[in-house]
């Protein structure tokens, strides 16, 4: 593993405030989910402006293009391509069966991403330990909604409920909480 990528995973496992520059927060968090829960097995709960539907999508996406990405030759690939594609007609997998735990309504969902499409923010209800947010702009926490205020307060009680809040940023989200941000970068 590179340096990068160790550092990465070290400030995943202390608790904080974390952010990821990107200039699509929304697909980033999509790569996240994929890192993190396809990859690693860690539980996680999700804050998105996209839909359930699109992150699971999205990440299907991923999943399917790392199935074909692994094929012994050329024969395999074109196989696999030609029975994921039957999905689009089933709605499930045949081959590969255990893409099926990916789909809209499969185990991965129930057991490893949690949904807060209420974006209340809440460090004693979830399942997780991390936490993946796309959108700073919509933060709120206790009601508040300025963010040079509850910056401070998310990242003192992530800490006390040993909790890792991972917020997705593009430039335009920065504004006056630059300062902050550029501290507490996940990826420098």
């Amino acid at each position: 593993m590179d340096k990068d990528k160790n550092d990465l995973y070290e400030k995943l496992h202390k608790p904080g405030l974390w952010f990821v520059r990107s200039s699509r927060p929304n697909n980033e968090l999509c790569k996240y989910v994929c890192n993190l829960a396809v990859e690693l097995g860690l539980p996680i709960a999700v804050y998105s402006n996209s839909t359930k539907k699109e992150i699971q999508n999205e990440v299907l996406g991923y999943v399917k293009a790392k199935c074909i990405g692994t094929a012994s030759d050329d024969l395999e690939r074109n196989w696999l391509e030609q029975e994921m594609s039957e999905y689009n007609t089933h709605g499930f997998f045949w081959i590969p069966d255990e893409l099926n735990d990916y789909v809209p309504n499969g185990s991965f969902w129930r057991n490893y991403v949690s949904f807060d499409e209420f974006k209340m923010l809440s460090f004693t209800n979830s399942f997780s330990n991390i936490y993946l947010i796309d959108n700073l702009s919509e933060l709120s926490y206790d009601g508040e909604s300025d963010l040079q205020r509850i910056l401070p307060l998310i990242e003192r009680e992530a800490i006390y409920f040993k909790k890792t809040i991972v917020v997705f940023v593009s430039s335009y989200d920065l504004g006056r909480n630059e300062g902050y941000v550029r501290k507490h970068l996940l990826i420098k």
